[in-house]
């Protein structure tokens, strides 16, 4: 085992598993080179926006923002030296991505949750001039881990389907935007797909003119539609991206084929 000052101590994390990938295969653990029993981590703070008259005494929240993504750093260790070969396999595991992946944290009674990140700095530690580590940063997609999404599938002939579909997640001031995925085999009132959210004055969400049999997402967070169908799939879209408030929501779906809609789970819970 290597040593820091007075020892190594170990986080209550001990490997992370990153793109499908478990850090064990390589031999790295999540470690701290200190001896300290207590260590503090930050929760992924935004920047509060506030705005005040000229005249005014007292200031008004406008909104709270993040300015760059959250990050987080911390160390991967290996007892064993780390060969020029192998330090190449974990670089290119952890550096070489073009994108978000996710990354689950192994940890007791937090198993089920996992981030989405991107590794931005990669520093080598070494440890009697040979490597035997890694300084890592995470950049997040999110302040938030996700877990496991709350999901309700429809599959109808055409008749109204109703359900209730719930919002864990730690937002309390905001909604939370969902995945529809659907594939209409008939039209309804000339329309792919109704859903109208009854916890939400009514609000909806309807297409209508896109190719039948045929499977599309629908990001309502992102607002990115997508399909095998390469026109201008927004032209057939009302505009009002499906959201969920905090808590139980009660939709009433209408469509002849099938839906499926993925309500994500954001927990603050932090490193």
């Amino acid at each position: 085992m290597l040593f820091g000052k007075g020892g190594i101590s170990i986080f209550n994390a001990v490997h992370f598993t990153y793109d499908g990938i478990w850090s064990g295969i390589y031999s790295l653990q999540i470690a701290s080179f200190d001896n300290t029993n207590v260590e503090t981590t930050g929760v992924f703070a935004p920047a509060l926006k506030v705005s005040k008259t000229a005249r005014g005494n007292r200031f008004f929240c406008t909104g709270v923002e993040y300015d760059k993504t959250p990050s987080y750093k911390f160390s991967i260790i290996s007892e064993d030296i780390i060969s020029d070969g192998l330090r190449r396999d974990v670089l290119s595991w952890l550096m070489a991505r073009r994108g978000f992946r996710r990354l689950q944290i192994h940890q007791p009674y937090l198993n089920g949750y996992y981030y989405n990140c991107v590794f931005s700095s990669v520093d080598m530690i070494y440890v009697n001039g040979n490597c035997h580590g890694f300084e890592i940063t995470a950049e997040f997609d999110s302040p938030y881990a996700y877990g496991k999404p709350n999901v309700k599938r429809i599959i109808s002939g055409g008749e109204e389907t109703e359900i209730t579909i719930t919002n864990d997640s730690d937002i309390l001031d905001d909604y939370v935007y969902p995945i529809v995925k659907f594939t209409a085999k008939g039209r309804v009132s000339g329309k792919d797909i109704t859903i109208i959210n009854e916890s939400d004055d009514g609000r909806v969400f309807e297409f209508g003119g896109l190719p039948l049999n045929e499977e599309f997402t629908v990001d309502n967070e992102l607002k990115i539609i997508s399909g095998n169908f390469g026109g201008d799939k927004l032209s057939c879209f009302n505009k009002n991206w499906l959201r969920l408030k905090k808590g139980a929501n009660e939709l009433k779906v209408r469509i002849n084929g099938e839906a499926v809609i993925e309500c994500p789970t954001f927990s603050l819970i932090g490193f």
